[in-house]
């Protein structure tokens, strides 16, 4: 039995035999930094000079190995899903250097500001309360989801363009790219709602991935609060999504505040947690404030 380490090791020394294509190829197994200090260990197959590879992450296929998959088998389940992304991948140098074409594809996304202070250092961002607004631009996107990767500073350096530009860039995409969704909670979530249930709404996108940006969407909560005729409490269910109460119906922002939590710790991935706090909209300032 391998320990995780060999698994590793054994993946990205014989991945290449269970795959198709040119054997020139390099294989890469390393750790990748992720949201809120979490790391994998990703695997990625290009030809030498390639700057831009789908990252494929091991740990899923560690816990098959325990389970009892064969190696040959989790092998082979490797290639077969690496190659599926690879297809559409493939983008050329001279595009990553274009910012013409990378400014359509940039957006923001919502992140917890202290869990992320070491990538923050090397990125441009905002704060917004005990968030930050950090800046992707997506690199792959098809049904089954999408590649994105996040703007350093020394990117725009190479773009030759100011942190101020990419920022109006990213707010004029990202209501297009990702448009708002907001749906009752069972229409989300499978669950048995009775009649006299409070009505639970959540706010997201179409994709339902890194949706709880859509907060920071010009009138969207306002137009809500206006159809609800009333002031929203927000819960951040995750940085995918976010749920929305009218004020009458969660008087306790206590109860709410621990109950975020608990959901954070029980069930929500590390890598996907926006926030403990319960925010507050308030209408008539047309504000976002954390709830007292």
């Amino acid at each position: 039995m391998l320990n995780e380490k060999e698994f590793y090791n054994y993946v990205g020394k014989n991945i290449l035999d269970y795959m198709e294509g040119d054997e020139d190829r390099e294989v890469r197994v390393q750790r990748v930094k992720k949201n809120n200090q979490v790391s994998m260990m990703g695997l990625s197959v290009g030809k030498p000079g390639e700057h831009l590879l789908p990252i494929l992450y091991l740990e899923p296929f560690y816990r098959n190995y325990l389970s009892g998959w064969e190696l040959s088998e989790i092998l082979l389940e490797i290639g077969r899903i690496y190659e599926k992304q690879r297809i559409g991948f493939t983008l050329e140098e001279e595009r990553i250097r274009d910012y013409q074409f990378i400014k359509k594809n940039i957006f923001f996304r919502l992140i917890n500001y202290e869990q992320n202070q070491e990538q923050l250092k090397e990125c441009p961002y905002e704060r917004f309360h005990d968030l930050a607004i950090t800046y992707r631009w997506a690199a792959y996107r098809s049904r089954d989801g999408m590649a994105s990767a996040i703007i350093r500073n020394k990117d725009l350096v190479m773009w030759g363009i100011s942190r101020e530009q990419m920022m109006e860039d990213a707010r004029d995409n990202t209501r297009r790219i990702f448009p708002p969704v907001i749906r009752k909670i069972e229409s989300v979530i499978p669950v048995k709602v009775e009649e006299s249930d409070i009505p639970i709404f959540v706010l997201s996108n179409g994709d339902y991935m890194n949706g709880a940006s859509a907060i920071l969407y010009q009138e969207v909560l306002r137009e809500f609060a206006q159809r609800m005729e009333s002031n929203l409490y927000i819960l951040p269910s995750s940085i995918h999504e976010v749920i929305l109460l009218r004020e009458n119906d969660a008087k306790d922002t206590e109860e709410l505040a621990h109950m975020v939590r608990e959901t954070n710790r029980t069930v929500v991935d590390r890598e996907e947690i926006l926030s403990d706090h319960v925010y507050y909209y308030d209408l008539v300032k047309d504000e976002i404030r954390i709830a007292k």
